[in-house]
């Protein structure tokens, strides 16, 4: 017992110390290739090792109309072999010399990300360059891979909690090409061709659509000497930005019910349009999010899971992009329950946009956040992400750095301003999967309810 409460203290103490700490991004020094590659290093001394991000304005928003998936198909491309190297040699040289180098694509951005020791950092430019200027996308390797992601979209179909996700999105986003998943969908990723993917790489993945972070223990000199041996004859113009409208305000209700007879759970997504990347709403939907949803102590937690144990967990997000986002609820409940999991997230919704949230949770929450706020600045790897969405977005540094300081001034009124203009109440979509027969009786009172069947390609 002592000792548990001696643990409580320290990690009491060091939150106590998080939040008052100054956050102050490392400094950052940029080169240029001729080829027109962004290099940005940050030095951090303190491990033998670095984080490597190179990021390309190539996530699925760019996917050709009739193509969903493509950006996907292609960043799994990326290591699938070079005229110098297969694809199990990459891997095996990489991890070798105790290193990692695997590939990402979400909706606005993919790429690469890793982690070298400093002493074996070379080897993975070398293979970068090797694989930015020599790939081969092998006829037959496109074709493994997009048997691997259909058989992946197979599988997501038995996951309840993935079928409502991927609903929801669309539900809410509609005709915007930010409402498909990156992974495409299992007609479409079976229509993609070679053509479509040398083509795709040609038009997005280049030099001058793309930035390297470089965040660790290694030097400027030393980044720009390996990126002009190895990345210099990387060739190609820089790629179109998206160009995605602002997203269509969600206007009435609409409940859309996917029947999984089987179901003895039902999964429940609830939400409407978030924020933009650059909405001054940010901060103080931020602290109204984790008074609301967004921590294990929040509103819905409590009623929800603590006081009467209709779900196991309950979580409030905001997806940020370009051109909006997307705020939600997501949790999941027993089939005879839906109906008042559901009245507890509406009628705490409105709580918060008609009464002020007292002064002493306000706080509460506040401190919750910003405690917790400089764990994403202690890795090289959260670094180079960091400073690869500066670079992305356009974004000044200060708003990271200033987060804290922006987060103690929010008020209760700007609590329950943002409330009201991003909660659900009137207008939202809400996306159930479970058993209809036994659900829709309960969601009627919400709004016009559409029962479908979950999709099978």
């Amino acid at each position: 017992m002592r000792r548990l409460i001696i643990c409580l203290t320290l990690i009491l103490l060091m939150t106590t110390t998080a939040v008052h700490a100054k956050i102050t991004l490392p400094p950052m020094q940029e080169v240029r290739l001729s080829n027109g590659l962004t290099i940005q290093v940050i030095e951090r001394h303190n491990l033998p090792l670095f984080s490597l991000r190179l990021t390309f304005r190539a996530g699925s928003v760019y996917d050709p109309a009739g193509r969903d998936g493509l950006a996907g198909l292609v960043s799994e491309m990326l290591m699938r072999g070079t005229k110098n190297r297969t694809d199990k040699q990459i891997v095996a040289e990489i991890a070798l010399g105790g290193s990692t180098l695997n590939v990402y694509c979400d909706r606005e951005k993919a790429g690469f990300s890793g982690e070298f020791l400093s002493d074996q950092g070379e080897k993975g430019f070398e293979i970068l360059g090797d694989i930015m200027t020599n790939s081969l996308f092998a006829q037959e390797e496109v074709e493994k891979i997009k048997t691997r992601i259909v058989a992946m979209l197979q599988g997501e179909l038995e996951q309840p909690a993935m079928v409502a996700n991927r609903y929801f999105n669309t539900t809410v986003l509609g005709a915007s090409r930010y409402a498909h998943e990156p992974s495409g969908s299992m007609a479409m990723v079976n229509k993609l061709t070679r053509d479509d993917v040398v083509d795709y790489f040609k038009r997005h993945c280049t030099p001058e659509n793309a930035v390297l972070i470089v965040c660790g223990d290694i030097t400027p000199q030393v980044v720009e000497q390996w990126a002009k041996k190895y990345l210099q004859e990387w060739k190609g113009s820089a790629g179109t930005a998206a160009s995605e409208p602002a997203f269509t305000p969600v206007t009435g209700t609409e409940i859309l019910l996917l029947d999984k007879s089987d179901a003895t759970q039902t999964q429940i997504r609830i939400g409407n349009l978030g924020l933009s990347r650059k909405n001054p709403d940010y901060i103080p939907l931020e602290a109204a999010r984790t008074i609301f949803g967004g921590s294990f102590t929040s509103r819905l937690v409590n009623e929800i899971r603590v006081n009467r144990g209709l779900s196991y967990n309950v979580r409030c997000t905001s997806a940020r992009y370009s051109p909006g986002g997307v705020f939600s609820v997501s949790t999941f409940t027993k089939n005879e329950t839906v109906g008042e999991v559901v009245d507890i997230i509406m009628n705490e919704s409105k709580r918060m946009q008609t009464e002020l949230v007292p002064d002493s949770e306000l706080t509460g929450a506040i401190n919750y956040r910003n405690g917790l706020y400089p764990l994403g600045f202690e890795t090289n790897e959260s670094l180079a992400d960091i400073f690869a969405s500066l670079w992305l977005y356009g974004e000044d540094k200060t708003q990271y750095e200033n987060f804290q300081e922006q987060m103690r001034q929010v008020k209760p009124p700007q609590v329950m301003e943002v409330a009201k203009k991003y909660f659900p109440q009137t207008d939202f979509r809400l996306v159930l999967v479970g058993k209809a027969d036994a659900v829709k009786s309960q969601v009627e009172k919400f709004g016009p309810v559409t029962v479908q069947p979950i999709a099978t390609e």
